[in-house]
């Protein structure tokens, strides 16, 4: 599950990355846009993988009941079914309304001995940091990254000073430029499927030389990072008691 501290901090990239490790890696994967307001992950693997579309925010958290939590929890019932990975994006902005969704997830697979992994992006601004004590009262592998888009390690000031001792690892995303960024949204394509598109013909979009080059780079510092994380199913993300 992909999450942030607000929006724009890049979940919608790095979900786009964490697909093309799968793949490049040969592992099927399925994905649930939670995202009801872009849907940009869901438009780039649309009619490509298992895909479905929801929007967390319209469950509003006095509603404690709601059969919208049925009809996600059958949709990640029939996601899992078929693919032994499934990327879930959510809206921006970890906050008491995704909380319970994030909660639900966690239900669903660890009654399904499925292991979940909670991915907390970040840019270098301090706004919703207060998340990570609750994120990790209930999800032990929490992954923080720091999105270098926005600077370098340093610059991640209040993450750095309150919260980094608390977690075993953190994750560093490379930057991608902004204009592969685009490209990937405008083609609603994602990394390792960009990387073999080839002008066959008039009128179909080619992949620059080094658009591609740069890609392949980039997508080949992602996968070091991921796969560490997703290997990783006995020793837990936190540092328990730091904070």
């Amino acid at each position: 599950m992909v999450s942030g501290n607000k929006g724009g901090v890049g979940k919608s990239v790095f979900c786009l990355a964490f697909a093309s490790a799968l793949e490049m890696r040969g592992e099927p994967f399925a994905v649930f846009d939670g995202d009801g307001r872009t849907g940009d992950v869901f438009a780039a693997f649309r009619r490509k993988c298992p895909a479905r579309q929801g929007d967390f925010r319209a469950l509003r958290p006095e509603s404690h009941l709601c059969n919208l939590d049925l009809i996600y929890e059958t949709q990640l019932q029939q996601l899992l079914a078929g693919s032994p990975h499934l990327i879930v994006n959510t809206p921006d902005g970890a906050d008491a309304v995704l909380k319970k969704w994030f909660d639900v997830t966690l239900s669903h697979t660890e009654a399904s001995n499925i292991n979940f992994r909670f991915v907390y992006l970040m840019s270098d601004r301090p706004d919703g940091l207060e998340m990570l004590p609750q994120l990790a009262e209930s999800f032990q592998f929490l992954y923080p990254v720091r999105n270098l888009h926005f600077g370098q390690e340093r610059r991640f000031t209040a993450f750095n000073q309150q919260y980094l001792d608390g977690f075993k690892v953190v994750l560093d995303l490379p930057a991608l430029r902004g204009e592969e960024v685009r490209m990937l949204f405008d083609l609603q394509t994602f990394p390792s499927e960009a990387m073999k598109l080839k002008k066959k013909g008039t009128g179909t979009y080619a992949i620059p030389t080094l658009s591609r080059a740069r890609l392949h780079a980039w997508q080949r510092q992602v996968n070091e990072l991921v796969w560490d994380m997703v290997d990783n199913t006995e020793m837990p993300n936190l540092e328990f008691g730091k904070w």
